[in-house]
């Protein structure tokens, strides 16, 4: 099923929105001219990447500073070891879409 989660002319160069979509929390970062989507919650505490910072293609847990790729969802550095869903994203009639 594809899903538009949102329109590209919502975001600035190297910025980033929480999306929640029947329920679950996403977070739609753009990093230059790319779109990545990965889940919004943190894979070692329950905290929302959303009050994090993007660094490069990366994004910074606010809560004990984990960074997670945002391409791959992979956890770059401890206390987080494991990683967060990456969706492969796409446009679709001016939308970032991912498919669940």
């Amino acid at each position: 099923m594809i899903v538009p989660l949102c329109s590209k002319e919502d975001f600035t160069e190297n910025s980033m929105l929480e999306i929640v979509h029947d329920g679950h929390s996403y977070l739609v970062a753009k990093v230059e001219d790319e779109f990545f989507v990965v889940d919004n919650m943190c894979s070692h505490e329950d905290s929302e990447l959303i009050l994090g910072c993007l660094k490069d293609k990366t994004i910074k847990c606010s809560l004990h500073g984990s960074y997670f790729d945002l391409e791959t969802g992979e956890a770059l550095n401890e206390p987080a070891d494991e990683p967060i869903k990456a969706y492969k994203t796409f446009m679709k009639d001016n939308n970032i879409c991912i498919e669940l």
